[in-house]
């Protein structure tokens, strides 16, 4: 059954976030990146640092993806709403494995954060309201074993 969750988990993400460019041809990825409302930062040796979609007003608003320092391997897809997190947030191994699933609301942790270990077994669930953790963290091992509640 937690197996099943995390499948389903995964499936939702992965249709949420498919408007971040996945599927698409380069040249049609390149197109979309240099749009007024798609601004590419670079870190000082030119690779890639973060795709920010950005409203009217220049405030981050969709999903911003950061890379690491190879400026090809995603680190994060943080969901924006005028500047603020707003929305599922992902940060991933360089592996390309989820490291953390986390909601914001208003910029602020909302709701079930998971994290997992770099080989995709979960390794720890916290539930936040409006930015404070609240009790019950909950810890596993590798094999699925609650350590800590």
């Amino acid at each position: 059954m937690k197996k099943m969750l995390q499948l389903l988990l995964i499936f939702s993400l992965s249709i949420h976030f498919g408007s971040c460019n996945q599927g698409k041809e380069a040249n049609q990825q390149a197109a979309e990146e240099n749009t007024p409302n798609m601004v590419k930062k670079k870190r000082e040796d030119g690779s890639l640092s973060s795709l920010n979609p950005v409203d009217e007003e220049g405030y981050v608003h969709g999903v911003k993806v950061n890379f690491y320092e190879d400026g090809l391997t995603v680190h994060s897809k943080i969901t924006y709403e005028h500047g603020r997190k707003h929305g599922p947030a992902i940060w991933f191994f360089k592996s390309g494995k989820i490291y953390e699933h986390t909601v914001y609301y208003q910029n602020r942790k909302n709701g079930l954060t998971k994290r997992y270990y770099e080989t995709g077994e979960l390794y720890e669930e916290t539930t936040y309201d409006t930015g404070e953790e609240l009790p019950g963290k909950k810890r596993y091992t590798r094999a699925g074993e609650l350590i800590s509640d």
